[in-house]
């Protein structure tokens, strides 16, 4: 655990977003990555079939690699009513947030206007990640926008595994209305969404976390199809005044600490002295109850930050140029300070709202910008499932009023055909 004071010094902010966000390009994982998506479009199935084997030692036959989830009855598969009513209660949520979030068309007017139109991708991936554990709530947290956007085609892109894919993945998928699964993970699984092989349709925009080959894999094929972001290790920060539990900060911090790659990063910001002093030994006691795991040791010993402010306001500065993926406020009045941070992935306001519940069931999506693109970024949501189309119709009276200006800029820019195509209609009124 590491401690700063600002000591009310303006430099202090960008010496701690330069110390903090140090990023290692490592070129090794670029060349891979560029290597592996090469091949995949190469040799398109042959490919899938090498990498299933060399990176998660699954035999696969090009039929194996796809799930048809009208297949699958939902309701037989072995998950108990608990864990299935959760992932509905969660979806229902989500979808909710969803559809209310869901961009709308410009009114077109009667007698002519320039609106804009919202209008959803064909085809889509979702990335699920599936290591030790199935994130099943990241099936949720993208294929629910992806539905609440018209999408009628949604592949669930994830590894797999030689007992199969998990139930609780599979119960997710059904609820959620994807059409398939992709059982081919990692760079491997993006490279085949994105240029498609004999077996696998190519898709037009791919969502959702994954570790660095996943996310180095989303950026190489960017432009070939649209991706939502670049996402990396989970972070939080939590700005605290006096009125803050310190049991709430410490099990807030060690909840992003737990991830598993050992990079993630946990910030404290605060005005309280007495909240600095009591951190460290509340986050041992936390620890102590905890599963044994030397990548959250990692992250507690390296990667939890406690900085002491002289003034929210303060605070407020530190977190817009760190620009978090998840940011608490444990403040007496946080609805004073929410509309004063501009760079986040998600806002957490109060005692009752701990990150995590926005991790699996408060409704917004936990696919979040990290590594400080909140600066860039916005967090997933329905509008990314879609493509904004400018739709232009004009009556005569309009052309009227502007074509002159038009025909002006043609002038100035050389472009006799664009004047002419403007003034033609005009040619003996």
């Amino acid at each position: 655990m590491l401690f700063f004071k600002t000591e009310g010094r303006t430099e202090f902010v960008r010496e701690f977003v330069d110390l903090s966000r140090v990023q290692v390009i490592n070129p090794e994982i670029k060349g891979q990555v560029a290597s592996i998506i090469e091949d995949v479009r190469m040799r398109g199935d042959a490919a899938l079939v090498h990498y299933a084997k060399k990176f998660d030692g699954i035999e696969l036959k090009p039929a194996d690699f796809v799930i048809d989830l009208d297949k699958v009855d939902a309701e037989g598969l072995p998950l108990s009513q608990k864990e299935k009513d959760a992932i509905r209660f969660a979806f229902d949520r989500i979808y909710d947030f969803a559809c209310r979030t869901k961009p709308k068309d410009c009114e077109r007017g009667a007698q002519g206007y320039v609106a804009q139109k919202y209008v959803p991708f064909d085809r889509v991936a979702c990335y699920v990640p599936s290591g030790s554990f199935p994130l099943v709530s990241t099936t949720i947290h993208t294929c629910a926008f992806a539905r609440a956007a018209g999408v009628r085609d949604i592949t669930i892109i994830t590894s797999p595994k030689a007992d199969g894919v998990h139930p609780a993945i599979l119960y997710a998928a059904k609820i959620v209305g994807a059409t398939r699964i992709l059982q081919c993970g990692g760079v491997y699984g993006v490279a085949a969404a994105a240029y498609g092989t004999e077996t696998v349709q190519p898709v037009q925009f791919i969502a959702g976390p994954g570790n660095a080959y996943v996310t180095e894999a989303k950026k190489q094929v960017f432009g070939k199809v649209a991706i939502d972001m670049l996402a990396g290790p989970s972070e939080i920060m939590v700005i605290a005044d006096d009125t803050a539990d310190v049991r709430y900060v410490a099990a807030d911090l060690l909840s992003q600490a737990e991830h598993g790659s050992g990079m993630e990063q946990a910030v404290l910001v605060t005005t309280s002295q007495t909240l600095v002093d009591m951190i460290e030994a509340e986050v041992n006691n936390q620890r102590a109850l905890l599963p044994e795991s030397s990548a959250m040791d990692r992250v507690i010993e390296k990667g939890i930050f406690v900085i002491k402010a002289e003034s929210l306001e303060e605070c407020i500065e530190i977190c817009n140029a760190y620009a978090p993926e998840h940011v608490e406020i444990l403040t007496e009045q946080p609805e004073i300070l929410e509309p004063k941070i501009t760079s986040a992935g998600a806002i957490m306001m109060g005692a009752w709202t701990p990150e995590p519940i926005g991790d699996f069931v408060s409704g917004s999506s936990h696919v979040l910008p990290t590594g400080g693109a909140a600066q860039i970024f916005s967090g997933l949501n329905t509008a990314h499932f879609m493509k904004k189309i400018s739709v232009q119709n004009f009556t005569k009276q309009m052309l009227e009023a502007t074509h002159e200006a038009a025909e002006e800029f043609a002038r100035m820019e050389s472009l006799p055909a664009h004047g002419r195509s403007v003034s033609i209609r005009f040619d003996g009124a």
